[in-house]
């Protein structure tokens, strides 16, 4: 409660005439902060952050067992070459000239298909039969010459063969000087005549034959069917469309029944033994690439392998719309791990630079902080915080905290990390 006698006092006996209401606001909330107090909360810390701190002053160890037991392995810091590279995001494509399109040149129905996609096929396998009546009929036509012509053909030998005897009977005639000689000349102009008859028949049966070997010869069809033709008198309506190299299917556009024109392509054959890389350098790069750069290729779906290559094709120009020139690297694909349509991560090296690095195994991570353990003369190790750059291959580059003919953990890396890690729990 207020002492209204002291306020009082204090009011008549102030010399600067303060106001009394002022007096009673100030003793007002003096008298509050007896029953509330307006502290502000005081900040927690969270114990394990705080300890993510690398120390670099006390050093570690390890007892000689536990040092044969995880057979604790050191690695000296060596100056290498490291390539430089630009990476950019590519896609594998097949190679189109390991390709081939596999086109039916015969009209037709399919039959029957005997591959499928994916199908690794040789040389002259058969990859569907096919039903022509078109081919067909053009081995009826000749078929039908054939036979008009061999029909042709005996009828002049008889009339030659009955010239013949006809010329020889003037002869004997003649030289009995029975006949004259004019009738000889007769007989002779008649087997001539007839001689030519029967040449004629045989080069109008090789004309025509030659005639239909090319009309099939349009249809993919081999000379030797028409001379199957002519020897059997047999007509052949199926065929066989065949791999015309050794390859994958990549691509299968044929069912049973289907109707096929001339010139439809119905597979595609690829040697997948070599690929295309195809990519995208971005417009602030291009002038680091050219011809006959190394390149180095990663796949996220086969970790661990790296694929080498060369940079055989660059662009001439930058896309308008995407301001990216177009680049290509033919890469050897060896057991056919890399597959069409693959994504990958293009490595193109346009230099080289001297650097520091340290093996994978000798990395480790204290909170954001980067370690690795530094074997000393006493037979300690010492943990020193370095900042790496790339990551290549087994190897990191190291930009600074360690020097060349430093001693780094390699095996016994993690159980030094973990001795670490409980100094700080202590």
């Amino acid at each position: 409660m207020f002492d209204l006698k002291k306020l009082s006092l204090c009011a008549s006996t102030t010399r600067n005439f303060v106001p009394l209401t002022l007096i009673c606001s100030t003793l007002f909330l003096s008298s509050c902060n007896q029953f509330f107090e307006f502290n502000p909360p005081e900040t927690t810390k969270d114990p394990v952050l705080e300890k993510t701190h690398v120390n670099t002053d006390a050093p570690l160890s390890l007892d000689p067992a536990e040092i044969q037991k995880i057979q604790l392995s050191t690695q000296t810091v060596t100056s290498r070459t490291l390539p430089i590279e630009i990476d950019v995001t590519g896609i594998i494509r097949k190679n189109p000239n390991l390709s081939t399109n596999v086109i039916s040149l015969l009209p037709g129905r399919i039959e029957d298909v005997w591959v499928q996609h994916g199908d690794y096929v040789k040389s002259g396998k058969p990859l569907a039969k096919i039903r022509s009546d078109e081919v067909g009929q053009i081995q009826t036509d000749l078929l039908a010459s054939l036979l008009d012509l061999e029909a042709e053909r005996k009828q002049a030998e008889l009339k030659e063969t009955f010239a013949q005897k006809q010329f020889d009977r003037k002869q004997v005639l003649f030289d009995s000087k029975i006949a004259a000689r004019v009738e000889v000349e007769e007989a002779e102009n008649s087997l001539e005549q007839a001689k030519a008859e029967v040449h004629a028949t045989e080069d109008k049966r090789s004309a025509f034959i030659a005639s239909s070997k090319e009309r099939l010869k349009l249809y993919g069809i081999p000379e030797e069917v028409i001379d199957k033709v002519e020897k059997t008198r047999k007509i052949q309506y199926i065929f066989d469309l065949t791999a015309p190299r050794d390859g994958i299917v990549t691509e299968r556009d044929a069912d049973p029944g289907e109707l096929v024109t001339s010139g439809k392509s119905l597979f595609t054959i690829s040697d997948l033994s070599s690929v295309w890389l195809v990519a995208n350098v971005l417009e602030d790069q291009v002038r680091f690439v050219r011809k006959g750069l190394p390149v180095r290729v990663a796949v996220e779906s086969l970790p661990g392998e790296t694929f080498n290559g060369v940079l055989d094709f660059v662009d001439s120009h930058v896309d308008s719309h995407t301001r990216t020139l177009a680049v290509r690297a033919t890469i050897q694909n060896q057991g056919v791990r890399l597959k069409p349509e693959m994504f990958t991560r293009l490595h193109i090296q346009t230099g080289t630079v001297h650097a520091l690095t340290v093996p994978q195994g000798a990395i480790q991570k204290i909170g954001d902080s980067t370690v690795v353990y530094i074997a000393q003369p006493d037979g300690r190790f010492r943990e020193r915080k370095i900042n790496t750059g790339r990551h290549l291959a087994d190897v990191v580059e190291v930009l600074s905290g360690l020097r060349a003919g430093d001693k780094v953990v390699v095996r016994g890396s993690l159980q030094l990390l973990g001795q670490a890690l409980q100094r700080m729990n202590d």
